[in-house]
């Protein structure tokens, strides 16, 4: 057989399966390379699950670590086809979109290949990081207090209104300064234990201190999440990153959905809620637990019934945020809707 049939044969063969991707070696056209390298530093404009290519790693492999198989590349591919114009040709540092299934139940030797949060490991990227609450037995303490808006028959404020603000405790408020706008509510009971949960925060928006004067300051509200209110208070903002590194699950975890954020009466896909376990428990943000509910069934006879539960994964969430007994989430996958107290567990890889 010709030489160079062979040659070229076994070329195109390791392209097919992805051989040549991103092992360092230089692809065959060079002024091919660059835009590719550069569409490789695509932003993340959507929230979902991304990879970081490292050296050595192709959409086969890629596919074989999440999705069990790695004939399922073409779906990875599709994924990202607007910033990977070649599927055999992916370069270290490149962000791969990871579809919902392929991020979310990985094989049991790919939750142990996951890293340790690292800048080259799965990330989720959620753009509205500055923005979701949280659940704290002892609530925040403010820096202020929005009195009234400049122009004073205004109650309800959005981006650009001029307040006036009354200084907590001893905040400075200085020239400059960014605070995070919040608002309370009622504290949070466990309906059967009657045990305090805590006291949501929930954030509505970011001003900025334009001037101090003895008994208040002049601010600007530069962001609005939600509807602000004249006596929302303030706290000192902290700007928070997008890109949420995935970990770990903590193993035993047991627990429930306690409340929406924006108090539905349903928890869906996409919605941000909170849960009764926190850092005391183990969880960290980056984790991701499953929703589960219990089908009863009886594995006895008619003469010797035997009832039994079985617990049915059908959801999944996100830890964004943690406090010490309570943690912010964000569903990212649900099959049913849920209620209040649907249960929560630890991932069927680490019970």
């Amino acid at each position: 057989m010709n030489l160079r049939f062979i040659f070229r044969s076994t070329l195109l063969a390791m392209a097919f399966f992805g051989i040549l991707s991103s092992s360092g070696s230089s692809p065959a056209n060079a002024a091919d390379a660059a835009p590719l390298a550069t569409r490789g530093a695509a932003t993340e404009p959507e929230n979902g699950f991304y990879y970081t290519v490292q050296k050595g790693d192709t959409l086969w492999g890629l596919s074989q670590r999440f999705a069990e198989t790695p004939w399922v590349w073409p779906e990875l591919w599709e994924e990202n086809h607007e910033t990977i114009a070649n599927p055999h040709l992916i370069y270290p540092g490149q962000k791969i979109r990871l579809a919902r299934r392929l991020a979310g139940r990985p094989s049991a030797a790919a939750a142990k290949a996951v890293p340790e949060p690292s800048a080259a490991g799965i990330h989720y990227y959620f753009s509205l990081s500055d923005q979701y609450g949280f659940i704290r037995k002892q609530a925040v303490a403010p820096d202020g207090v929005i009195l009234q808006a400049q122009e004073a028959a205004k109650n309800l404020l959005s981006e650009g209104d001029i307040v006036y603000v009354r200084p907590e405790g001893n905040a400075a408020l200085v020239q400059g300064q960014l605070l995070t706008i919040f608002r309370t509510f009622k504290p949070l009971f466990d309906p059967h234990s009657r045990e305090l949960i805590g006291t949501q925060h929930l954030m509505c928006g970011v001003l900025e201190v334009l001037a101090r004067e003895p008994l208040y300051a002049i601010a600007k509200v530069v962001e609005s999440y939600r509807e602000i209110r004249v006596g929302d208070q303030l706290m000192p903002y902290q700007r928070r990153s997008p890109r949420i590194e995935i970990r770990d699950s903590q193993p035993g975890i047991e627990g429930k959905l306690v409340e929406t954020e924006e108090h539905l009466n349903i928890f869906a896909e996409t919605h941000v809620a909170f849960i009764n376990q926190g850092s005391r428990h183990g969880v960290k943000p980056g984790q991701i637990y499953s929703i589960y509910r219990t089908d009863a069934h009886d594995v006895g006879t008619v003469a010797a019934p035997r009832p039994i539960n079985i617990p049915v994964d059908f959801g999944e969430l996100l830890i964004l945020h943690t406090e010490e007994e309570t943690s912010t989430v964000l569903i990212t996958d649900s099959k049913k809707e849920s209620l209040e107290g649907t249960r929560v567990r630890s991932p069927l890889a680490m019970r």
